[in-house]
C-alpha cells in the first residue's frame, strides 16, 4: 500500500470503504493539495477527506518542538566557544560570527517565509524547513574550518526562518479563540525553555569528552524528530494563494542587519571611532530605513508598518526585542565569565545556568494567572523590572562569589524574561488579522531575532572593547607583543604568568560590570516605556480569550 500514490489511488478505487482510511493515513507523509488532485484524476474517490481530523495537542506539541529545535541551536553553541578557540583557533570575532551567522539569516529571511506560508500553504513550509535544518545542522557539526561552519550556520538561519512564524502562525490558524492563548503560551515557555537548555545539554556532552560539534549533532537528531512530527501531527493547513514572493525586501533586512552587525563586531579591532565601525553602521540604518519607507507604499507590503499604529503592539513587539537582546548578549557573557574566568567545566556550566531553565519554567504558567488579574502590559512591566534588578545585581559577581549568587541571580533574570515572553507574543498575535498570520508572526520574530544578533554583537563587543582598553593601562610596563596577546585572548592572558593573569582578571570583571549595567539601562528605558504608555483596550491585556481578535474562529475551522 506504500509502494506508490498510483497504487494508493488503484486500491481505494477498489476499496471504498477503506478509502478515506487510506487517504488519510498517506497523506500524513505527502503534504499538500496537489496529491489530493493527483488521486482526484485517477479516479479514486469522490469523497476524499482533504486532512484528518486535527488533534490539537499532538499539533501543539510538534510545533513546540519544531520551534524549540530552533532556540536551541542559537544557544547549545555558547558552552562550546572555548572548544572552538582550542581546536580551530576562533578568536572573539569569529566566535561572534559562528554566533550570528545564524542569527542573521534568520532574521534577515524571517519576512519572506511568513509571506510564504500564507500564499503555498503552512505545513508544506514546516515540511521543507524542518527537513532542511535537520540536514545542515549535521554537516555543520562536522566541519574542521571556521568559515564553513559560519556558513553552514547561516544556512541554519534560512532553514529556521522556515519555522519559527509558521509553527506560530499554525497555531494561530488551527486553535479557537478561547483556547489560543494556552496554546501560545505553550509555545513560548517551550520556546524559553529551549534558550536555556542549550549550555546545560551542550555543557553535558563537552564534559563527557565528545568534540564540539556533537552539541550540533543532538540538534540534527531533535530536529529529526521534529520533522516527523510535523509530518505526522500537524495538519495541511492551507495558504491563501495571492501576493508574490519578493526577495528584494530579504536582499534589503539581510544585508541592513549584516552591516549593522559587522560594524559593531569590528569594534573588537578598530574601535567605536573606526571608520571601518561607524560606517557599516550607518550603512545599515539607511538600507533598513529605505527598506521600511519602500514597503510602506508597496501594495503588499511584507513588513506591515501599519501594525505599529496600535500602541499594545508596539508596546509588545519592543518589550520581546529589548529582552531578547539581553538575554542572547547576557548568555553571551556569562559563558566566558563562567568557563573561563572561574575555570569551570562545561558541565558545571551548564548545571548553573539551571536556574534560567528554572525561572522560565515557572514564570511560564505564573505569567497567565498575573495577567488574568492585572492585564498583559503590567506582567510585562513587572518582567523587564525583574530583568533590570538582575542585571544590575550582576554587577556583584566577581571571581570568588558564591555560585549560590549567580544562581539566584539567574532565576531573577529569567523569571522576569518569562512574565515578558508569553503576555507579549499573545498581544502582539491578537493583532494579527487570520489571513496574515505567518507574514504578521514573522514581523515580531525577524524584531526579536534582530535583538538577539544586536545583543551579541553590541554587549559582546562593548566586553571586549573594554577588556582589551583596561587591560592595555593594566599593563603598562609588559612588552607591546605579550599586550597584544592577552589582549585578543583572555584564555591566553589568564595563562601568561600572575601579572598578567591578575591585570586580565581585574580588567575582565570591570568589562563584564559594565556591560551588565549598560543591559540594566536598555530594560530600565522598556520598562518606563512599558509602564507609561497606555493601550487602546484594557480588555485586550486581560484574558487574552475570544476578545482578543476580530475574528473569534480561526480562519481553518471552517475546512
Amino acid at each position: 500500500m506504500r509502494a506508490s500514490l498510483s497504487d494508493l489511488c488503484d486500491i481505494t478505487a477498489a476499496c471504498p470503504s477503506y478509502k478515506n482510511r487510506v487517504i488519510v493515513h498517506w497523506t500524513r507523509f505527502f503534504p499538500g493539495p496537489a496529491w489530493f488532485a493527483y488521486a482526484k484524476k485517477r479516479g479514486a474517490a469522490m469523497t476524499i477527506t482533504r486532512t484528518a481530523a486535527i488533534r490539537p495537542g499532538r499539533a501543539l506539541f510538534a510545533l513546540t518542538l519544531a520551534v524549540s529545535v530552533v532556540l536551541l541551536g542559537s544557544t547549545i553553541l555558547n558552552v562550546a566557544l572555548p572548544a572552538l578557540h582550542a581546536t580551530m583557533g576562533a578568536g572573539a570575532t569569529a566566535q561572534q560570527w559562528i554566533l550570528n551567522g545564524y542569527t542573521l539569516t534568520f532574521a534577515g529571511f524571517l519576512l519572506v517565509a511568513g509571506n510564504a506560508g500564507d500564499r503555498f500553504g503552512l505545513k508544506r513550509l514546516l515540511f521543507w524547513g524542518t527537513a532542511a535544518f535537520a540536514v545542515t545542522t549535521a554537516i555543520c557539526g562536522s566541519l574542521d574550518s571556521v568559515t564553513w561552519v559560519i556558513v553552514l550556520r547561516a544556512l541554519m538561519g534560512v532553514a529556521a526562518a522556515a519555522i519559527m512564524p509558521t509553527s506560530l502562525a499554525v497555531i494561530l490558524r488551527i486553535f479557537p479563540a478561547e483556547n489560543r492563548a494556552r496554546a501560545i503560551a505553550v509555545w513560548a515557555a517551550a520556546s524559553g525553555l529551549s534558550i536555556s537548555l542549550g549550555p546545560l545539554l551542550g555543557g553535558a556532552l563537552l564534559s563527557a569528552g565528545l568534540w564540539w560539534g556533537s552539541v550540533l549533532e543532538l540538534v540534527a537528531v531533535l530536529g529529526l524528530l521534529a520533522f516527523l512530527s510535523v509530518v505526522a501531527w500537524v495538519p495541511d493547513v492551507p495558504g491563501s494563494g495571492t501576493g508574490e514572493l519578493r526577495m528584494l525586501p530579504v536582499a534589503g533586512s539581510l544585508s541592513g542587519i549584516s552591516l549593522l552587525v559587522y560594524g559593531v563586531v569590528h569594534v573588537n579591532e578598530g574601535g567605536w571611532g573606526s571608520t571601518g565601525t561607524w560606517l557599516p553602521v550607518l550603512a545599515g540604518l539607511l538600507i533598513l530605513s529605505g527598506l521600511v519607507l519602500t514597503e510602506i507604499r508597496h501594495r503588499e507590503p511584507l513588513i506591515d508598518v501599519a501594525l505599529f499604529r496600535h500602541r499594545s503592539f508596539t508596546v509588545a513587539v519592543a518589550a520581546l526585542t529589548l529582552s531578547s537582546f539581553v538575554m542572547f548578549g547576557y548568555m553571551y557573557v556569562v559563558t566566558f565569565y563562567l568557563q573561563v574566568e572561574r575555570g569551570y567545566s562545561p558541565l558545571r556550566t551548564g548545571l548553573l545556568l539551571i536556574p534560567l531553565s528554572g525561572g522560565l519554567a515557572l514564570g511560564a504558567p505564573l505569567s497567565r494567572l498575573v495577567t488574568r488579574r492585572i492585564g498583559a502590559r503590567a506582567t510585562m512591566t513587572v518582567g523587564l523590572g525583574l530583568i533590570t534588578v538582575a542585571l544590575a545585581g550582576a554587577v556583584g559577581l566577581g571571581s570568588h562569589t558564591p555560585a549560590s549568587w549567580f544562581m539566584l541571580d539567574a532565576f531573577v533574570l529569567s523569571g522576569g524574561f518569562a512574565l515578558v515572553l508569553s503576555p507579549g507574543i499573545t498581544l502582539a498575535s491578537s493583532s494579527v488579522p487570520a489571513d496574515r498570520a505567518g507574514a504578521g508572526s514573522a514581523l515580531l520574530n525577524t524584531l526579536r531575532q534582530l535583538g538577539s544578533a544586536l545583543g551579541v554583537a553590541v554587549l559582546g563587543s562593548t566586553l571586549w572593547s573594554h577588556y582589551a582598553s583596561m587591560l592595555s593601562r593594566g599593563l603598562g610596563g609588559v612588552p607591546a607583543h605579550v599586550r597584544v596577546t592577552a589582549a585578543s585572548s583572555l584564555t591566553s592572558a589568564l595563562a601568561a604568568g600572575p601579572t598578567v593573569a591578575h591585570a586580565a582578571d581585574k580588567s575582565f570583571l570591570g568589562a563584564m560590570h559594565e556591560v551588565s549595567l549598560i543591559a540594566a539601562g536598555v530594560t530600565a528605558a522598556a520598562f518606563a516605556a512599558t509602564a507609561l504608555i497606555r493601550g487602546e483596550s484594557r480588555r485586550r491585556g486581560r484574558a487574552m480569550t475570544s476578545d482578543d481578535r476580530p475574528d473569534s474562529e480561526p480562519a481553518y475551522a471552517s475546512r
